[in-house]
């Protein structure tokens, strides 16, 4: 299947029963990408499907592309036992933010508005991969996931997203509340969860200062994989099988993303590693300057021609950016970051290299976040693998 295009379709053409299977499976051979699927001993050795280094890549990007295509996702991922307080804490385009509780543990639940029909399987298959991308990860810089609720009482049913709360809410709510905080390892905090997603072939999409969580020991991490695409492994597959075209927010987009205006471009721009990138430069501005990117320009429009034109946003003067650490290598890397040009742009990898050579970079004296890192849920559903004999279709499917 790794090195067949038609075998390849033909997974991704899969829907129904044969799809579940075929995902249940896929997320069972990924088992070190998958902790919850671990949780009984000798998982591994019934199945006993170890993955070549140069294949496991791919096989979490079928994994992520069946789910999309199908609007379903592993059964392991299915938490019981969830309780949701009261009203929504937050609320974004087409989820809303709750606090709940999973036993002993505050969670935060996002949960898919009701739409209607024809929207609501767009959406479902939206949140499945959301859910399906966001479970592969596993970095400290990066927002743990917890799994997925179904709200079967429901017509139609919902879905849930879980994860842990965070109280210091997002990098600017936190950097409102705490102005006088060192800037410097939370920047490097985001380089590093975004050199990791790029690394497991995963390009973020919306990566701004309201995407980024502060955690309990106050290290940035990356959240929020509504939009996030997988980059092809392999040459062997369609381009039309992803999904990556443009997604985000206005202010934080490369200028290769934003219409052209003189309408001489006739290619469909996608989002891409350097167009993270060049997120990652806007963000370094957030955190530096206080502010949002072009606040002094409030018509989105002229955002746009402003970009175009090569216009950045101005390096901060104020006293602010001073206590928060910005340097003169600081704003040469950014600029650096959101070049005009994508090949210009440094790689997540570089950046992480020139943050931690900085001069007088700060000791970062933070304990790592071990709450809510290898949290195991007593009360998941048992995994459909430990009683089902595998189908040889599908074992020849994946070996193939």
């Amino acid at each position: 299947m790794v090195n067949n295009s038609a075998k390849y379709k033909q997974v991704l053409s899969r829907r129904g029963s044969s799809a579940q299977a075929l995902l249940n499976l896929l997320q069972a051979v990924c088992l070190d990408s998958c902790p919850a699927c671990v949780t009984h001993s000798n998982f591994q050795q019934r199945l006993n499907f170890p993955i070549d280094a140069a294949y496991k890549l791919r096989h979490i990007e079928t994994l992520i592309r069946l789910s999309r295509a199908s609007g379903l996702y592993p059964e392991c991922l299915v938490l019981k036992g969830i309780n949701i307080e009261g009203n929504a804490v937050a609320g974004g385009t087409f989820g809303d933010i709750y606090k709940g509780h999973l036993g002993d543990q505050t969670i935060a639940v996002k949960v898919l508005r009701a739409f209607t029909a024809s929207d609501r399987d767009h959406l479902l298959k939206e949140f499945s991969s959301e859910a399906v991308i966001w479970r592969q990860l596993s970095h400290p810089n990066v927002l743990p996931f917890y799994g997925v609720r179904r709200m079967d009482g429901e017509n139609p049913p919902r879905v849930c997203l879980a994860c842990p709360w965070m109280e210091n809410g997002n990098l600017i709510r936190f950097l409102t509340n705490f102005p006088n905080t060192d800037g410097v390892l939370l920047y490097l905090d985001v380089a590093q969860g975004l050199e990791y997603l790029h690394s497991q072939n995963i390009v973020h999409g919306d990566l701004k200062g309201l995407n980024i969580l502060v955690s309990p020991s106050r290290r940035a991490c990356i959240a929020d994989f509504g939009v996030a695409t997988v980059m092809h492994s392999t040459t062997t597959t369609n381009s039309n099988l992803t999904a990556n075209r443009v997604k985000g927010t206005l202010r934080w987009q490369a200028p290769e993303l934003l219409p052209d205006l003189l309408g001489n471009s006739f290619t469909e721009p996608r989002n891409t590693k350097a167009t993270d990138v060049y997120a990652f430069a806007v963000v370094g501005y957030e955190i530096f300057s206080g502010t949002y990117p072009f606040h002094d320009i409030r018509n989105d429009f002229q955002v746009m021609f402003a970009v175009k034109q090569h216009r950045r946003p101005p390096r901060p003067s104020h006293d602010l950016s001073q206590i928060r650490g910005l340097t003169d290598e600081i704003w040469a890397l950014i600029n650096n970051c959101w070049s005009a040009e994508p090949s210009e742009r440094l790689s997540a990898g570089q950046i992480v290299d020139r943050l931690q050579a900085l001069p007088n970079r700060p000791p970062d004296q933070r304990p790592l976040d071990s709450s809510f890192s290898s949290l195991v849920f007593r009360n998941q559903i048992e995994q459909p693998f430990f009683n089902l004999a595998v189908s040889f279709e599908n074992v020849d499917m994946i070996q193939s």
